[in-house]
């Protein structure tokens, strides 16, 4: 086996484990529109329970952000970049925050420690020898 594919194999995790590597305080940024990775957001939301003020950071959201339901308050506090139809309600009712922002300027509020990240959940495709 070839030394990338080696050191692909031993960095490949499940859902679980993945997201137990999120703590609480932690800012989570998601990768937007269809790059939203929902497996990986599905599991957050389903290890809640064991998390407290997680900021959640991303765009456009297409998913149902479960983490903007009522009683989620205390384990995710949403930063919306773009107020989407999945987020828009949990913004008006103050469960959510909306950060007016150009999209040509979201990357600098990241790579300038505006928005400081702790994880980043993104979608990539499997690797090749490139």
């Amino acid at each position: 086996m070839s030394e990338w594919k080696q050191s692909y194999a031993q960095k490949l995790t499940n859902k679980e484990q993945a997201i137990s590597k999120i703590k609480s305080g932690n800012r989570v940024v998601f990768g937007h529109a269809a790059g939203e990775p929902t497996i990986l957001v599905g599991e957050l939301v389903n290890q809640a329970v064991r998390l407290n003020n997680v900021e959640l950071v991303h765009m456009v959201p297409l998913s149902e952000c479960k983490y903007c339901s009522p009683g989620m308050e205390n384990n995710f506090h949403h930063n919306s970049l773009f107020a989407g139809a999945g987020s828009r309600k949990a913004i008006l009712e103050g469960r959510a925050e909306y950060t007016p922002v150009f999209f040509s300027e979201i990357p600098r509020l990241f790579r300038d420690n505006i928005l400081p990240v702790d994880i980043a959940l993104i979608q990539l495709s499997p690797p090749d020898e490139n």
